[in-house]
């Protein structure tokens, strides 16, 4: 206190318990500074958990992306494998197609529609 009085709880347990305790060393006056302080202090632990909720979240879709990436690589392969011309000219020649030996030939119609 700035003007020197000091204060004297005979009982300190029955000042807190009777309110005299807020009353006499200024609780009261300074209430909406504290009540400021504590919603600060609020908002920072809500903050807090926002952050590390976030946090689990992106490392949880990082780790499914990585998952989803190796799965299309090892898909790519699997389609290089498979659109291989051998294979494909394997696959086909049950069903009586066969590779041509000779290049295609372009043949250009002289006719205009």
């Amino acid at each position: 206190m700035s003007d020197g009085k000091k204060i004297k709880i005979k009982n300190p347990i029955k000042g807190v318990v009777s309110g005299e305790l807020l009353f006499k060393t200024g609780v009261v006056q300074n209430l909406p500074f504290l009540l400021y302080v504590t919603l600060l202090m609020i908002l920072y632990i809500a903050y807090g958990y926002y952050v590390d909720a976030t946090v689990h979240q992106y490392s949880a879709e990082e780790k499914k992306s990585e998952e989803l990436y190796s799965e299309l690589q090892s898909l790519m392969e699997v389609y290089d494998q498979e659109s291989l011309q051998s294979k494909i000219a394997a696959d086909v020649q049950s069903l009586g197609l066969y590779e041509s030996k000779y290049p295609p030939k372009v043949v250009w119609n002289e006719k205009k529609k």
